[in-house]
């Protein structure tokens, strides 16, 4: 085990928990997401893992060694953590490339001058390579913060909203490398995220926190398609409630057919309100007895349909 979360809590206020009682783990080549609201601690979870806050009861262990109390410290953090945030804890008057040079230190020369040509390529820093990193953009911090923190090559990484400055494109080619990043070097990683269909596509595991507590585990496949209740369905996706025979049903935009079939059965009478497209699919809007509305997912609109199955 990478790393181990026992029974920690925390307070910034005297007998005012931000969260209790929280334990879970994290296996090499593993990434673990902890999806919920804001304000319910997530963030400042992650700070105590990292090292930067005090924990009040519990411990973290990172191969299962115990880490030492921040307050014990000459310098807060662990070695073998890197914690990416929103915070952007650069070097201000380093340039990009010096920003990253300077992780890696424990490498030959060679080595080092090709690592950081990768990261730089990956992140597509080039046009800014030059400059202070006080000089660049929001996005351009964020992914610097990001290769400066896989430059240290740490056994666990910390990602807090780590792609909120970043388009599809980049999304999709930093998540590519980090993922294999993380099976090649085996580190642990611990994303926090309100986002639960980044959630979805990145994790092994699901941990949904409230009110500074975890609530539920799940795989991606079962926070999708078999969610406890409504609320944490909702953060994976739109999803529908239904009473049958005085039984709620919740089911996803796809979880329907429009005949009969073996495995819907259950006849819902619905009138269509309308349909936005969504690129790949419509969103076709519907009314059902009681007056709630639910939502279908079809390659075409469902204006002629009165009656579905779930």
């Amino acid at each position: 085990m990478v790393l181990k979360v026992e029974q920690v809590q925390f307070s910034y206020t005297v007998g005012k928990p931000v969260f209790s009682n929280v334990s879970f783990y994290v296996r090499p080549g593993e990434i673990v997401s902890i999806v919920g609201p804001s304000g319910t601690g997530k963030s400042t979870l992650l700070k105590c893992i990292a090292g930067y806050l005090s924990l009040e009861e519990g411990k973290v262990l990172i191969e299962g060694e115990e880490m030492i109390d921040p307050k014990h410290l000459l310098k807060m953090g662990h070695p073998e953590i890197a914690l990416v945030d929103q915070l952007f804890e650069l070097d201000d008057y380093f340039t990009v490339k010096e920003n990253i040079y300077n992780q890696l230190h424990h490498l030959d020369l060679a080595t080092r001058n090709s690592f950081v040509a990768e990261l730089i390529g990956v992140f597509e820093l080039e046009e800014v390579a030059h400059l202070q990193s006080k000089d660049i953009s929001g996005g351009e911090k964020q992914r610097l913060t990001m290769a400066c923190a896989l430059a240290k090559e740490p056994k666990c990484l910390l990602l807090d909203e780590p792609f909120v400055h970043f388009d599809v494109h980049l999304h999709k080619k930093i998540g590519d490398y980090l993922k294999k990043l993380v099976e090649v070097r085996q580190m642990a990683v611990l994303l926090v995220t309100h986002n639960g269909t980044e959630a979805l596509a990145w994790s092994k595991r699901i941990l949904m926190m409230k009110n500074g507590k975890m609530q539920s585990k799940y795989t991606p496949e079962q926070a999708y398609f078999k969610p406890k209740s409504l609320y944490e369905g909702r953060f994976f996706g739109e999803l529908n409630s239904v009473y049958i025979q005085q039984k709620q049903r919740l089911f996803r935009p796809i979880e329907y057919a429009l005949t009969q079939t073996d495995i819907y059965q259950n006849e819902i009478e619905v009138t269509f309100l309308n349909a936005d497209f969504k690129g790949p699919y419509f969103a076709n809007y519907f009314k059902i007895k009681g007056g709630k509305e639910i939502v279908l997912y079809s390659l075409e609109k469902l204006k002629n349909t009165h009656k579905i199955y779930v």
